[in-house]
């Protein structure tokens, strides 16, 4: 593991609405596609943890969403509209690129449906610039913003909480991090986020 000057040796990512657009923002083209305004709420069912949890498959949740919402549309409608919201978030890429040209040590820590998992790492080829992985529906794995999801992904890339920064768009995932003595970054945009980074000591390393 390298040694930076600003003793910061691992950063460790959310995925959803950090490096891409996750679940959010479905509602908006489900909206479209039926005329009718829709919520997030109308996805946000008891069954959507146990789909990241990997009790039940992709099929199976947005049956029930169907179910609830008695929507004009199919399982394989929501299927491709979920697909269609999944889009990487404009410059993010590149400072993932950087810290790992940098030496960093970095992670992903997500909570996320298998098949959507699927999909996006054939499409976009991201986890390839993670040294450690952890998703919520791995078998044994805790979902944040449970204390152990952060413990068991610190262990695994050999870091302790003080040499790590963590980063997520919700506040209530930063909380576990922050008692674990990491230094916890808020994602809401790129801009600030480098920003935030290098109030941290890391600094991002433009590309040609």
């Amino acid at each position: 593991m390298k040694t930076h000057t600003n003793n910061i040796s691992t950063i460790i990512f959310d995925l959803s609405e950090v490096y891409l657009k996750g679940l959010l923002g479905t509602h908006i083209l489900i909206s479209k596609e039926i005329s009718e305004s829709v919520s997030m709420d109308a996805l946000n069912i008891p069954e959507q943890l146990q789909l990241f949890a990997g009790k039940i498959s992709e099929e199976e949740f947005w049956t029930a969403v169907l179910k609830r919402n008695k929507w004009p549309l199919t399982v394989g409608d929501l299927i491709n509209l979920v697909r269609d919201n999944f889009q990487e978030i404009e410059g993010t890429r590149n400072v993932i690129e950087s810290l790992q040209s940098q030496g960093y040590n970095l992670g992903l820590l997500s909570i996320h449906a298998k098949e959507w998992v699927d999909y996006l790492e054939s499409k976009f080829n991201y986890h390839k610039l993670f040294n450690q992985i952890s998703y919520s529906y791995y078998p044994w794995s805790k979902m944040k913003p449970d204390l152990l999801a952060y413990q068991d992904i610190l262990k695994k890339m050999d870091s302790s909480p003080e040499r790590s920064v963590f980063i997520d768009d919700i506040e209530l995932n930063l909380f576990p991090a922050k008692k674990l003595g990491m230094q916890t970054i808020q994602f809401q945009s790129v801009e600030r986020l480098i920003s935030d980074l290098e109030t941290s000591g890391v600094s991002i390393e433009e590309s040609d």
